[in-house]
């Protein structure tokens, strides 16, 4: 275990005063204490305490028992998000921004085998965060940051960052710290889909890091028994180029020989992949 207390939390609570650091961060009466669950180049997974919602800490250990990687895959591939929209988007250029999903491409293959490990692994005061790091098309870097935590029925999905630029050493730094933190203004929200409901600003503790961070309430049992997921024909998927299609096969052995999927999982998994590359 690992007591941090990044820079990025000093400089902030000396910059806001003594009554904000009470307030606002418990910087001195709460420092953050994070356990790592996994890291490669591309994915942080880590456990830190105190959680920020406290009234849905000491989430239920048999709920949790009842994931699998392939369910929580499929989770959060049905989050979307909806893009703020500018008054020149809107009013000049006519841009009416579209839901679009939260986790893209295979993010949520990346991130699900992990999160789920560390929801395992988790005491009551802790939440999983995590940080997912992407680079676009013109080399610019883009971050993806956020947590999860489970109480009774409802997975709770925090959302502080979607594929934001990260363009200075500092906001890279300033996401991998505080990943429940913002990076500039909020610049979306969530979209609920079925048994999906977002928490109001009321509904939060005052604990929370940030009043913007978007929160998600998940319905997983309902999600988990729901009929027309066991009924639904399995969309054809489109085929993928060698490069990514290696990184999957590398990814895939990790989870396999840290146990976080079956050798059925890893088998079907392989030959999915080696299918469509």
């Amino acid at each position: 275990m690992t007591l941090r207390l990044s820079p990025f939390t000093w400089s902030r609570c000396g910059a806001s005063g003594v009554a904000a650091i009470f307030f606002l961060t418990g910087c001195v009466n709460s420092p953050i204490v994070s356990r790592t669950v996994y890291e490669d180049p591309i994915l942080l997974v880590r456990l830190d305490s105190p959680p920020p919602l406290k009234e849905v800490a000491g989430g239920s250990d048999q709920l949790v028992a009842e994931l699998t990687a392939t369910d929580l895959i499929s989770l959060l591939r049905s989050i979307k998000i909806q893009r703020e929209t500018s008054f020149i988007s809107y009013w000049v250029l006519r841009r009416v921004p579209q839901p679009e999903p939260a986790f893209p491409n295979d993010d949520a293959q990346l991130l699900a085998p992990h999160l789920l490990a560390a929801l395992l692994k988790a005491r009551g005061d802790e939440t999983a965060v995590f940080v997912l790091r992407r680079t676009r098309e013109d080399g610019i870097p883009l971050v993806t940051t956020g947590g999860m935590l489970i109480h009774g029925d409802q997975l709770i999905v925090l959302l502080a960052n979607a594929r934001r630029p990260t363009t200075t050493s500092r906001k890279r730094e300033t996401s991998e710290e505080a990943p429940l933190q913002p990076i500039g203004e909020m610049e979306f929200h969530f979209v609920p889909g079925p048994h999906q409901t977002t928490l109001a600003r009321g509904d939060l503790s005052r604990t929370l890091i940030k009043d913007s961070v978007q929160t998600l309430s998940l319905d997983y049992k309902a999600w988990l028994t729901e009929p027309s997921r066991a009924s639904s024909p399995t969309q054809a998927q489109p085929d993928i180029p060698g490069s990514l299609a290696e990184e999957k096969l590398h990814h895939l052995k990790i989870w396999h020989e840290q146990g976080l999927i079956t050798d059925d999982e890893y088998l079907e998994k392989r030959r999915e992949i080696l299918k469509r590359f």
